[in-house]
């Protein structure tokens, strides 16, 4: 799974946790979707409308920020080798066939073979072959896109076209996360995006969408920024019969309450997070379900360590130790949410199950800021050091209300020990542009962790002051056990280096992580056969179909 700004996860934030989750529903009413199911079986035809918070940033996913909403509708419009999997609790992730049919390793695990099928084609009839895998991977490690997810690919030294339809990853050694890695992204087409040079891929994202082609169900009818997405049936996609919808409507709705009541009112069918004190609502309503699991994701508070109030360990545990999470959780989530200590949440097989959080402990925190020089010599309340107070931004999207009311909650929080925070509330396109330009304090975001479970693209010194390691992180400790775990190929023996690299961060605190959300996905009831889960709240949308006169 592509970490996101959610980010963005973003986005993205976007996930994302590796762990696999449980679905549970509402009760239905009246006539079971399940009976209706066996009546009819699946219908070819009508369309859904999907709430997004957020817009896309474009079609082609290399060239623009990693977002949720971005990374969801492109896995829509083009195929990847492979499709991962929710099932990686205590396992790293299974996966199943996708643009891919088999695939295999050399013995000493550092060619990685892929044979594609023969029967896929662009929308424009060209067919899909190694060649377009080849292309894809040279433009995921340009420098000249500079692709978010591009430290992903570090360890391939080539991708080599065998024939047509296979397609060799070669790697500079034999690690746990090779398939996952060589399997990151969607394939792009060679013959219609490689006539626009590397070098203006980013000033020219609207040349994209006027040459777009597309391999996957769906592909792009328009797109009205800010407003919505609408995408119709790729009619030569090579699953026969398939899609079922002839469209998907991607409504863009920033305001969470808003959706809900669309939702209710059956003019939406989807809301991709319903907030805790609407679950039981959406869960008990004749015409909507609730379904919720354990996405791979935890919301966190990043410090941006090239501010001088961040720059040492100590400010930023006292941070940590004067802010009550569970308080925040219990207050804004109840149940469907819970405190956490560790980028790998508690779900996933390389979580380290004696990190706790640190505890609530505003005395403490009062503690080490004096030792960092931070008093307040003027008596307004607010401790300051060498006449400047401790005073500071907390960046947040105002459409994401949990994470407004807990920017509130820490505000309050932090007053008690004399730290004036400010909530700025702004829209999630400027929150992006200014995570990009490195303009702003602190934040509040969702993150996921890819499910080799390399925090790198968050944590390395070379990926400091990039996309993903928004705090500019470095510590040469965890790069070395970094790089270590990538070194490994047994998944056990990777272990002890996830676990020291969680006690560090844990020490050094470059993030406060606030809480791991549960998803909680409102559905309407005539849509059939959705099964969103941990990798995509939109996962295997060609399966999808309508109830006719529901």
């Amino acid at each position: 799974m592509t970490p996101s700004k959610f980010l963005h996860l973003l986005l993205t934030a976007g996930l994302a946790a590796l762990l696999g989750g449980s679905l549970a529903c509402g009760a239905p009413r009246g006539a079971t979707d399940e009976k209706a199911t066996e009546a009819t079986g699946p219908q070819r035809g009508g369309s859904i409308v999907v709430a997004f918070t957020g817009d896309i940033s474009g079609v082609n996913v290399l060239a623009t920020p990693s977002s949720q909403p971005t990374t969801e509708i492109a896995q829509r419009l083009f195929l990847t080798l492979l499709e991962e999997q929710p099932d990686y609790q205590d396992d790293p992730p299974t996966f199943r066939p996708r643009l891919a049919e088999t695939w295999e390793f050399s013995d000493e695990h550092k060619v990685l073979t892929f044979h594609l099928r023969h029967d896929v084609v662009w929308s424009d009839g060209v067919p899909l072959t190694a060649e377009d895998v080849r292309w894809t991977w040279q433009a995921q490690v340009s420098p000249e896109v500079h692709w978010d997810n591009s430290s992903l690919k570090s360890s391939v030294e080539d991708v080599e076209v065998v024939d047509p339809y296979t397609v060799r990853f070669r790697f500079s050694h034999a690690y746990p996360g090779q398939l996952v890695h060589a399997n990151e992204g969607v394939i792009l087409p060679k013959h219609a995006w490689s006539k626009l040079p590397f070098d203006q891929w980013h000033s020219n994202g609207p040349w994209f969408i006027d040459h777009l082609v597309v391999s996957g169900p769906f592909t792009l009818e328009s797109w009205v920024p800010q407003q919505e997405v609408v995408l119709k049936r790729n009619d030569l996609y090579f699953e026969e019969g398939k899609p079922y919808l002839d469209r998907v409507i991607l409504r863009i709705i920033p305001d969470a309450s808003s959706q809900l009541t669309q939702l209710l009112g059956g003019d939406i069918d989807l809301v991709r997070q319903v907030p805790p004190a609407m679950a039981e609502k959406i869960a008990e309503n004749p015409r909507t379900k609730l379904i919720t699991f354990w996405p791979p994701q935890f919301t966190t508070l990043i410090w941006n360590l090239e501010n001088p109030l961040f720059k040492t360990a100590e400010v930023r545990r006292a941070m940590t130790l004067a802010i009550d999470r569970q308080t925040i959780v219990d207050t804004i989530w109840g149940s469907f949410a819970r405190t956490s200590a560790s980028p790998y949440i508690s779900s996933v097989w390389g979580h380290d199950p004696d990190i706790e959080p640190l505890p609530y402990d505003p005395e403490a925190a009062k503690e080490l800021l004096a030792g960092q020089g931070f008093e307040d010599s003027d008596g307004d309340g607010i401790v300051d050091r060498q006449g400047k107070p401790f005073r500071f931004d907390i960046l947040v999207n105002s459409g994401n209300q949990e994470r407004v009311d807990a920017a509130i909650m820490i505000q309050a929080q932090l007053r008690r020990i004399g730290v004036d925070a400010q909530p700025l509330t702004l829209d999630w396109n400027t929150v992006g542009d200014r995570l990009d330009e490195r303009k702003f304090d602190s934040t509040i975001t969702g993150l996921a962790v890819e499910t080799s479970l390399d925090l790198t693209p968050y944590f390395h010194t070379d990926t400091a002051g990039v996309r993903l390691n928004l705090g500019s992180y470095s510590n040469p400790e965890v790069d070395h056990l970094l790089e270590e775990a990538r070194a490994q190929l047994d998944l056990e023996d990777t272990k002890p280096y996830l676990y020291r690299i969680q006690e560090i961060l844990q020490q050094d605190q470059p993030h406060t992580i606030l809480w791991e959300p549960q998803r909680t996905i409102g559905l309407s009831r005539r849509v059939q056969d959705a099964q969103p889960n941990a990798i995509s709240t939109l996962a295997r949308l060609e399966d999808w179909w309508v109830l006719s006169g529901r």
